[in-house]
């Protein structure tokens, strides 16, 4: 029996939907909690400021197929509200180490 290469590349795919699978869910979930905060998904070209724009998003696989989540790039004033976003989250959570017993 001869191996062909579609085989081995059909066993490889196998090997790596689970782990793309579970990176485009996680890439998912943070669309959703962007769209809460008040984020768009398209940035139009030449944005000036004003609304909100998330990064693009993607579950992709490292070379070695490893899940990871791909961010793009966003406008500034958006990137400052993340920021904002996430240093109140982490503080809520500092607080919330800090008084628990």
């Amino acid at each position: 029996m001869r191996i062909r290469e579609q085989d081995i590349e059909a066993m490889g795919a196998d090997e790596r939907a689970t782990p793309r699978a579970e990176a485009q869910a996680v890439a998912e979930l943070l669309r959703q909690v962007l769209g809460r905060l008040g984020f768009t998904p398209d940035v139009p070209h030449g944005v000036k400021g004003g609304e909100l724009y998330w990064p693009t998003l993607r579950g992709e696989l490292t070379v070695s197929g490893y899940p990871l989540v791909a961010l793009g790039r966003i406008p500034l004033d958006s990137a400052n509200r993340l920021a904002e976003v996430l240093m109140r989250a982490a503080l809520e959570e500092q607080t919330k180490k800090a008084t628990s017993p």
